[in-house]
């Protein structure tokens, strides 16, 4: 299971509920679990909107996935690597895996497959767009990002 859908599901499932305010998820991750500070609070949010793993219903936050499917490792807290930024290409990979129900792995072989079928006439972050649409994964933030890349490319 991926890092930061472990972080996103476990406010919720401290709470037993599948909304909850801003406030009260920034607090449950900072001040309840003592994971981060508020400000990398927000970073994780914003991070898990970015990546659509939450999304506003009203003015509350709710995962896009099934909270009671994740089991919550015992004694589980985030690594510091979670608080850096993430390539584009880690970004579609940790997208993949977790909008298509697979590992981290085989989303890489997939993406890897694809560029491969391609020649490597495509980059890998292309090959990786292509790949999260056969899978029907949801990756608009993450096309911008690479186009955006493609086209400023000299």
């Amino acid at each position: 299971m991926d890092e930061l859908t472990l972080v996103i599901a476990t406010p919720f499932k401290k709470s037993s509920s599948k909304l909850l305010s801003i406030k009260d998820f920034e607090f449950t991750l900072s001040f309840d679990l003592q994971w981060m500070s508020p400000d990398s609070a927000i970073k994780i949010r914003d991070k898990a909107i970015a990546s659509r793993l939450l999304k506003f219903e009203g003015d509350k936050l709710t995962p896009v996935f099934d909270i009671d499917k994740i089991e919550l490792p015992n004694g589980f807290k985030p690594s510091e690597s979670l608080f850096f930024d993430k390539s584009d290409i880690e970004d579609l990979i940790s997208t993949i895996a977790a909008k298509a129900s697979i590992t981290e792995k085989e989303a890489i072989v997939a993406i890897n497959h694809k560029q491969e079928y391609f020649s490597d006439l495509v980059t890998i972050e292309v090959a990786g767009l292509i790949v999260a649409r056969e899978m029907k994964c949801d990756v608009g933030d993450l096309y911008e990002r690479v186009y955006e890349k493609l086209m400023n490319a000299k």
